[in-house]
């Protein structure tokens, strides 16, 4: 990613305070119907969306609307784009909507604010868990819970063989995927394999320590705005399969701890 000056003069601070607010807020409102997911309906072939998702992002652009009405908005169910010129929220209600319908707690909100192709704030509300993990551009990256704010690091893990790799993987579709031999070399070289079903949760672990590797090979961003922020933030790195830098336009992406991080591109790339 490249670097930007802000559009706006805001103070960045209160800015982030107001990104983690409202990622509180849409947790908050997903913990309340936690035994309520109200109607289910299909966007796709095992791509649900419930009427929380729909509640949530309202409640999120209803917010930014009120407080930035000047900035451009992309959200997972109402669509949007990103401006080319100001400043754009990124948003995804309920990230593990599949999780969160059948009451399983890996569910968040996603929250992140771009400035030019820069990823400048972003936060993840992982509501049942009781964390909230946020990070802002040369600020460090944090998790919040209990009372307590605690700086996120990467692990220290240096060799592959001794990684967890999360990815969010359907084995019957993968088959079909132009990813599926760089996938299964990565995975049988790695010591155990996390599929959580939040690509959110998942990045903001890998920036607590959590897990060692995180992988994804559809293009939500959304998702991979949040974990590249908390991840380079807490010392890790992020680049596509290639080993490009991650952008916004990239259609997958590599972030590690940055140490494995070279061994876990030679591994994709003697599977591709």
């Amino acid at each position: 990613m490249s670097t930007s000056t802000s559009a706006r003069a805001e103070d960045p601070e209160e800015l982030h305070r107001f990104v983690c607010e409202i990622a509180r807020r849409a947790g908050e409102l997903q913990l309340s119907r936690y035994d309520d997911p109200g109607r289910i309906r299909e966007k796709g072939p095992k791509d649900i969306v419930t009427e929380v998702d729909l509640l949530c992002e309202e409640l999120l652009v209803g917010a930014i609307q009120e407080r930035y009405p000047q900035d451009a908005i992309l959200a997972e169910e109402r669509g949007g784009k990103v401006s080319e010129t100001g400043r754009t929220w990124l948003l995804d209600p309920v990230d593990g909507t599949a999780n969160f319908s059948r009451a399983n707690p890996l569910f968040c909100v996603c929250v992140s604010v771009v400035e030019g192709d820069t990823v400048t704030h972003a936060a993840v509300a992982a509501p049942r868990l009781g964390d909230l993990y946020h990070a802002r551009l040369g600020g460090g990256a944090y998790r919040d819970s209990g009372g307590r704010s605690e700086r996120l690091r990467v692990s220290d893990t240096r060799r592959l063989e001794d990684c967890f790799v999360g990815a969010d993987l359907s084995f019957a579709k993968l088959r079909k995927s132009p990813y599926a031999a760089a996938m299964e070399s990565l995975l049988l070289s790695c010591w155990q394999f996390r599929a959580l079903g939040s690509a959110g949760i998942r990045g903001a672990w890998l920036a607590s320590g959590y897990l060692d590797v995180s992988v994804g090979t559809n293009n939500t961003l959304w998702d991979y705005a949040t974990t590249t922020l908390l991840v380079t933030e807490a010392g890790g790195r992020v680049t596509d399969l290639s080993g490009a830098p991650w952008n916004l336009s990239s259609e997958t992406l590599v972030a590690t701890n940055g140490r494995v991080h070279e061994e876990v591109l030679e591994r994709l790339s003697a599977g591709r």
